[in-house]
């Protein structure tokens, strides 16, 4: 299994699939929902590989000069429970880290503020509701990570 910066087109179409088909297909949301949550700022993508085969993935932003948004992280389900999640946010924070503080935030679903909190990050602030999620049970916590500077 390698991870790595989403580089040819495949494996950005393979990143999108795996988005949709985990976080938003379940939902009922439509295959190009991804859009609509995008923003308009610099983005980071990542996919975990195997045998080439993207099996997980995350989507960042850069909101300032020193803080970023992971906005989508999922990982196949043949491969949940394998620690691949917590790698791909270890690899953002290789990739942003700098020579000053980084805050990373993240709006988790109800149900990932675990697997959030394990890693680190702590809430910042109360739930956040979204109507394509609410009416399925799901609300947003934010929730904010500080990464120390690089020695």
């Amino acid at each position: 299994m390698k991870i790595k910066i989403a580089e040819s087109d495949r494996e950005k179409r393979e990143l999108d699939r795996l988005l949709w088909e985990v976080l938003w297909r379940p939902l009922d949301l439509p295959r190009g929902v991804r859009r609509s949550f995008g923003l308009r700022r610099p983005e980071t993508e990542l996919v975990a590989l195997d045998q080439g085969r993207v099996i997980g993935g995350l989507v960042a932003y850069q909101l300032a000069e020193h803080e970023f948004e992971i906005r989508h992280l999922a990982v196949h389900d043949d491969y949940q429970g394998r620690s691949l999640g917590r790698l791909l946010v270890e690899e953002l924070i290789k990739e942003i880290s700098q020579d000053a503080v980084v805050w990373v935030q993240a709006y988790a679903r109800n149900t990932s503020l675990g697997f959030f909190a394990r890693l680190g990050f702590v809430p910042g602030g109360g739930l956040v509701e979204h109507e394509d999620f609410t009416r399925h049970g799901i609300k947003f916590q934010k929730m904010w990570l500080v990464v120390p500077p690089i020695a």
